[in-house]
């Protein structure tokens, strides 16, 4: 029997993936990755930045995959197998597909041709808050993988970990069109940034932060005529931001006090607003520091950052 513990990536398969572009890397590239960026990609593929650490639901995601493959397999009466190899495509041979599971062909199941498993798991409010479709990273890894291996279908076999509740399987088609779209723009991507060495640019907060770590007391960067636009079109943006939360504000209180104590404004049996009471215990950081100074000092963790102020 396989321990959990050989079910995890080894570190040399996370080292090599330094060396190519894998299903989990092409929503990133692509800016469709809410978790990381392709300035993050880059340093990391360039050992500036150290790998995704394995954190307890990654590791949970890998050693479930068996679970899932398993009851896939009960659903829709098919048969998987785990897939030891790496697919790499014909001609740009970085590009590259690690699949989680195939699976085999049945005619009398409807299944003319040999198809990818692609297993996640994820939590019910993740769903919601998409409208119950699923992350576009499932779909473009999922098409990804089509691609390199030149299969023409692929299930999706997703499992919330929050509600222990399992998917219905999810037939994806093979999609052409996309396919060759992504991988031009993941072959300009490797040639532009990995082979030429070129940093992609930031593209929110914590890139820059990552860059730019620290200021040096003093120092000052005239502006040139393109930042100066820059600088007066955020101004225009901020100034009409506070307008509108100004807005949101008054429209807010307005329909608060029409709803008075009540928890729901409803129109024709459909919820359009919720106003429920609720408590929360907070940590009084004021009171322990007073009661208890050497223990308040003892856990205080020093956090660094850079603070952008508009003048």
């Amino acid at each position: 029997m396989h321990s959990l513990q050989s079910q995890l990536p080894s570190s040399e398969w996370v080292k090599e993936r330094a060396n190519y572009i894998g299903g989990s890397d092409v929503a990133t590239i692509l800016g469709e990755n809410p978790y990381s960026t392709p300035l993050q990609l880059w340093l990391r593929k360039k050992g500036v930045l150290p790998p995704i650490e394995e954190t307890p639901i990654l590791r949970f995601g890998h050693f479930f995959e068996q679970i899932l493959a398993i009851h896939f397999e009960d659903t829709t009466g098919l048969k998987t197998r785990q897939v030891n190899k790496t697919y790499e495509h014909s001609t740009y041979a970085f590009l590259r597909a690690n699949i989680d599971r195939m699976v085999l062909a049945d005619p009398k199941k409807g299944l003319e041709s040999t198809a990818v498993l692609e297993l996640k798991t994820t939590t019910s409010h993740r769903i919601k808050a998409l409208g119950g479709e699923y992350p576009k990273e499932y779909i473009l890894q999922v098409q990804h993988y089509l691609g390199i291996t030149g299969y023409s279908h692929a299930y999706l076999q997703c499992y919330e970990r929050d509600t222990c509740k399992f998917h219905d399987p999810v037939l994806i088609e093979r999609d052409d069109n996309l396919i060759a779209e992504n991988m031009s723009k993941l072959i300009s991507w490797w040639d532009t940034h990995m082979v030429n060495g070129k940093r992609p640019a930031p593209i929110n907060g914590e890139d820059t932060l990552i860059l730019y770590p620290n200021s040096y007391d003093g120092k000052t960067v005239e502006a040139t005529p393109a930042v100066y636009s820059l600088y007066t079109e955020l101004k225009t943006i901020r100034e009409r931001k506070a307008d509108l939360e100004k807005m949101e504000e008054y429209l807010k209180v307005r329909i608060q006090d029409k709803l008075q104590s009540g928890e729901r404004l409803v129109c024709g049996g459909k919820n359009l607003v919720s106003w429920k009471s609720s408590s929360q215990n907070r940590l009084d950081t004021t009171a322990l520091k007073e009661a208890h100074p050497n223990l308040y000092k003892q856990h205080l963790k020093e956090t660094k950052t850079r603070r952008f102020t508009v003048h």
